[in-house]
């Protein structure tokens, strides 16, 4: 009998992959088995999809969302707005309106080439990591500190089938979740089209994993009343601030790895009224971004499925239960 992690997870949430053109292709019968929600993982964002203003990319972007709709998945879109990969024409002889023209018909053109993508990261990394509040991006130096109320009213125009999402890490970090919930709330009240909070979950074995403070935090999210998406789920096998290139984990790293998912998925199941999607930032540890973050070319192994696409110890402890 072949387990599969959707059919698992049926009575709790959707579980999704982070995938790309070769991935669907090279990882094909694996994404079948387990997933049932894709995400771009680069090719939907501002500067891959539309690198000149009278150009656009369609191609690797159609490829998964084609094989999405082949294959009976759900896929979210990601991410209309980040502070990153922003091409060079969207903010040159640039202002608040000609910078908010632009990125309404940027969305107009996706939500017309993409209507069944269910939801959509709208605002990405918009928040300060440090004593500030606002990240400080391009957006927020020409459209202003609306810039968040101002995006999503662009993207409830348009991505009328969506559900819209603001983004962001270290979402369980107390001084990160307090700007996180203050700054839904401040949309709430403006009236903003905000239906839902992405949680991305690049847990690691960085830290000691604090499991209260990751139940309040939840606790926290889910007074807003709004959807919760886990959006960008991987344990690595590494500390962050490791820049060593080890060759391989301690056995000590490995289990590790296996007791934070399977106390994290015991954590998520109980919010399942909540959560609609979990989606993993990759589907097995051969592709994936950790490979080259912190450390180029070491492996990190953050996922539940090996290079072999095989799953591990950590993939049997999230079905245990």
């Amino acid at each position: 009998m072949k387990f599969s992690l959707k059919e698992i997870y049926k009575d709790y949430f959707n579980i999704g992959a982070a995938v790309n053109p070769p991935v669907i292709e090279t990882h094909k019968d694996l994404i079948l088995q387990h997933f049932n929600s894709l995400t771009c993982e680069n090719e939907m964002k501002f500067g891959n999809i539309h690198p000149e203003e009278n150009r656009y990319n369609f191609e690797s972007a159609d490829k998964v969302y084609s094989f999405a709709r082949e294959n009976g998945l759900m896929i979210r879109g990601h991410a209309l707005v980040w502070h990153q990969e922003i091409p060079q024409w969207l903010f040159q002889n640039s202002s608040r309106e000609i910078a908010l023209a632009r990125l309404e018909e940027h969305t107009k053109i996706l939500a017309e080439r993409y209507p069944d993508i269910y939801a959509w990261d709208v605002l990405n990394e918009g928040l300060d990591d440090g004593d500030g509040f606002y990240r400080n991006t391009p957006w927020i130096e020409t459209v202003g500190e609306d810039y968040f109320e101002k995006v999503f009213e662009t993207a409830g125009k348009h991505l009328k089938n969506a559900a819209l999402f603001y983004n962001d890490y270290n979402e369980f970090d107390p001084k990160k979740q307090e700007k996180y919930i203050r700054k839904i709330k401040e949309m709430q009240k403006a009236g903003a089209p905000v239906s839902g909070v992405g949680l991305q979950c690049h847990l690691g074995l960085n830290h000691a994993v604090d499991f209260g403070e990751i139940r309040r935090g939840m606790e926290e999210y889910a007074k807003l009343g709004l959807k919760i998406h886990i959006t960008e789920l991987d344990v690595s096998l590494y500390p962050f601030e490791d820049k060593e290139m080890h060759t391989a984990p301690t056995f000590e790293q490995y289990k590790q790895q296996v007791r934070v998912y399977k106390e994290l998925f015991k954590v998520l199941r109980e919010y399942k009224n909540e959560i609609e999607t979990v989606t993993f930032w990759g589907a097995a540890d051969d592709v994936t971004w950790l490979n080259y973050f912190p450390v180029k070319g070491r492996k990190n192994g953050g996922l539940l499925f090996d290079e072999e696409h095989e799953p591990k110890e950590a993939f049997y402890a999230v079905c245990d239960f």
